[in-house]
């Protein structure tokens, strides 16, 4: 239980500095920083998977062409 704290604190000290730059600093915000903030807001990246993507597409294709 002691880890999952120290690891709750540390998640948490991150996401006050991420704050604390997005509110103070003249500098843009790291990739990390923003993630934190989303992960911490429930609000993941709206960003397509291509991957999967092209996959549920070629998948559609194949089916849709069936006989």
């Amino acid at each position: 239980m002691g880890e999952l704290h120290q690891l709750m604190l540390e998640h948490e000290e991150f996401l006050e500095k991420a704050l604390d730059d997005m509110e103070f600093s003249n500098e843009f915000m790291s990739q990390a920083q923003v993630d934190c903030i989303r992960q911490a807001c429930g609000k993941p990246k709206n960003c397509k998977n291509e991957t999967l993507t092209s996959l549920f597409n070629d998948f559609g294709n194949i089916f849709r062409s069936a006989p």
